[in-house]
This record gives structure tokens, sequence and C-alpha cells, in this order.
């Protein structure tokens, strides 16, 4: 693309946020959105209550006690079940029980603590009771104290109990801690987009036209039988419902030569014949090995295949397969280089890729709208990239508009 132009959305999705809602994932740190300190005169036992959305089968809902290594205990998600986490004294516990819960619907959790036993609640039906020999509330200078941060822990997850991904793509809303004596986090979640939910959600990433993740993934296989023969290999599919027509969808990084190895990605124009068209590009480099038609504005997904290896490369778009456009002898000079490339370090970026010059690659844009991915025939979580911008959410994507009658 010789000039730059303006990236126009052409299907709108309801990004409406929920003014009375939390967003747990806005952290790609891990670290909590709210942090709460409570002291108390008398002894206090701890009373949690809210409602919870989320298709993220891991991460962290809340934490309460005291310091690291003294008592507290810990809600969680993992494999889409709630677990707890408890430290008394010294001694760790964990527990997992109930239904899963990342279906993406509402349901309201509790956990309340009763005379020595902690009891924890989907839907007011009990899915855990535990026995505990001590209290949350810490007496410490004639006060009961109480930490409590939610999203997240207030030190690192290898001092769990059990260490955990504490990085959750959900949303609460009517939470009540200790009886509802808090009203700062409400004001402070109405005055910040950006710690709101979408009011609706459905399965997958969202891309907001801004920023990527990024992954250090090996794409090299050594042989064992003859121990020093390697051999590479790029799968790659993506199930894509596009917002805008123009855009990376996934690209290999090579930081020591400050080249775009291989993209996939969405574009608005034939190069070649100097056509408007939308188009998925296969690429090594600026060089386009194939492309393939795709209707991007018509709020579908589509599922756009690739399949790269030392001697051929295939792109499909729903199945159907792209238009080579180099001779055989070009592709071959192309996937050697590819292949030399691949012997040093990349970074699989996905959404976009980092200041690169326009020219390394036939599109070097963001990505806007909704994908997941697999890449060699392994799913991508966006919680476990070496990198994911804040306004990717990993598990949740916003539906698109319905079209007005």
């Amino acid at each position: 693309m010789a000039t730059c132009e303006d990236i126009l959305p052409c299907v709108p999705f309801s990004v409406a946020k929920s003014l009375k809602s939390l967003y747990l994932g806005r952290m790609f740190s891990g670290t909590p959105v709210i942090r709460l300190r409570f002291k108390r005169l008398q002894p206090t036992r701890l009373v949690a209550e809210f409602d919870f959305r989320t298709f993220d089968p891991e991460g962290i809902l809340f934490f309460a006690g005291g310091h690291r290594d003294s008592t507290w205990i810990v809600l969680a998600l993992r494999a889409g079940r709630l677990e707890l986490q408890l430290l008394f004294n010294g001694v760790g516990r964990v527990t997992s029980s109930g239904p899963v819960i990342n279906h993406g619907m509402w349901q309201t959790v509790s956990v309340e603590e009763l005379e020595r036993n902690l009891v924890v609640k989907v839907n007011k039906d009990a899915v855990m009771k535990i026995a505990v020999p001590g209290d949350l509330f810490q007496l410490d200078r004639g006060l009961y104290h109480l930490n409590l941060t939610v999203g997240g822990i207030p030190f690192k997850e290898k001092d769990l109990v059990q260490p955990i991904n504490p990085r959750l793509d959900g949303c609460m809303r009517s939470w009540n801690w200790l009886n509802g004596e808090d009203t700062t986090i409400q004001e402070t979640v109405k005055a910040n987009a950006k710690m709101q939910c979408f009011s609706l959600t459905e399965k997958g990433s969202f891309f907001p036209g801004s920023g990527f993740a990024f992954y250090s993934l090996g794409y090299v296989r050594t042989s064992l039988d003859v121990g020093t023969e390697t051999t590479w290999e790029i799968e790659v599919e993506a199930r894509i419902r596009p917002a805008a027509d123009t855009g990376v969808l996934l690209a290999l990084w090579a930081p020591d030569h400050r080249a775009v190895p291989l993209s996939v990605a969405l574009v608005d124009y034939h190069s070649t014949k100097k056509l408007k068209k939308q188009l998925v590009v296969l690429a090594v480099e600026s060089v386009a090995l194939a492309l393939m038609e795709i209707k991007v504005c018509d709020g579908q997904e589509h599922v756009v295949s690739v399949s790269v290896r030392e001697d051929e490369a295939t792109l499909e778009v729903d199945g159907t397969k792209g238009q080579s456009e180099v001779s055989a002898a070009q592709l071959q000079e192309r996937l050697a280089a590819l292949g030399r490339h691949l012997r040093d370090p990349v970074l699989t970026f996905i959404g976009g890729l980092p200041e690169v010059p326009v020219t390394s690659a036939p599109v070097t844009a963001f990505y806007r709208g909704c994908m997941t991915l697999e890449v060699n025939r392994r799913p991508l979580d966006l919680d476990e990239a070496s990198y994911k911008h804040s306004d990717i959410t990993a598990h949740s994507c916003p539906p698109v508009e319905p079209a007005a009658p």
C-alpha cells in the first residue's frame, strides 16, 4: 500500500458499558483492580456477595485477609469451577467444588464466615463448607484489620497455596462487601469507563483496533532419530468476526532483524490488480504469497486457515482455497527466507505489530473485531500471552449490533 488511509469500521459492535459493573480483567499484570482496608473495634466476620459473569476458565475473584504469611483466603476460578485457597497460621489448603460457572451468564456468588466455618454459595446453594481454625479479621493494636483486593492478590501468585494465572476476564455487579458499607467503589467505577464491563458479551476475544498481544512460540522441531535434522511448520486457524476491513490477524516479528517473516492480515486493496477488494493476505515479509476474498462486513464469523511448511503455503477462507500470487520458484525462495528467520528468535504477534516500517508487510494496522486463534493445533489463551494490551478482552467479545429495522 503506497498511501495511508483511515480504516473505517464497517460492522458496529455493541460496545456500550454498564455503569454499575466492575471489570476484573483490566490489569494484564494480574494486580488487583480494587483494594480495600477494613478496621473494626469489634470482632467482625467476612460477608461478601456479588453477581458474577465470565467465559474465562481461570483467574482470581478476590482476596481477603492479612499479609502473605499470616491468615487469608482467595476465591478463584480454575477449569471453570470455584476454588477456595486458605492459609491459616501458615497451614494452606485448597478446596474446589460446585458447578462450572464460566458459561457467560450472571450468577450470584457469596462467601460467608460463620462460627469456625467458611461457606461458599452459588445462586444461594452452598457448594463448599470448610472448617477453619481462626478468624480472617486479625487483632492488631486494639483494632481488627482485614485487607480485601478484587481481581488479584496483594502478593505474587507463586506464594499462593497452589499457583494460578490470576488474570480473569470477568465482570461483577451488585457487590456487597461486609454488608454494603462501601460506596466508594461505585463512584470510582462510574468515573472510569475502563473499570466497567461491556453490557453484553459473547465468547471470543475482542480487539478494539488499538494494541496487540504477543507470545514467544517455537515453530522449529528437531527430529529425534537424526538428532540435527530440523523441520518447521506454521498452522493457524483464526475464527474472526471483523469490525473493519484492514488489520493484522497474526504476524511473526524477528526482533534481531527488525523484519516481519510472516503475516496473515485483512486488506481492502488488491495491490497488483489495483482494485478495491476485501481480501485476506498471506505474506512473507512484504511479498504476498496468497490472497483470498472475504466478506468482511457481513457481521458473520469467518474461518481463516493457514498452513506453511518448507515446501508449501496454503490459505483458506471458509474452506475455499486462496489464489497463489507467486511462481513456484518465488514461493520456494520466500519459504527458504522464512525458514532462515525461524532459526532465530521470533515473536508471534496477534492483532497488530510493533513499530515497524509500513513497507515491512502488506498490512501493519491493528485488527478490530472478535477473534479466537489456534496455532499449530493449540488454542491461544490471551491470559497466557507474554504481553497483552489492556484494552483487548481475553475471553469476551461484545456482540454485533442488530441491524436497524
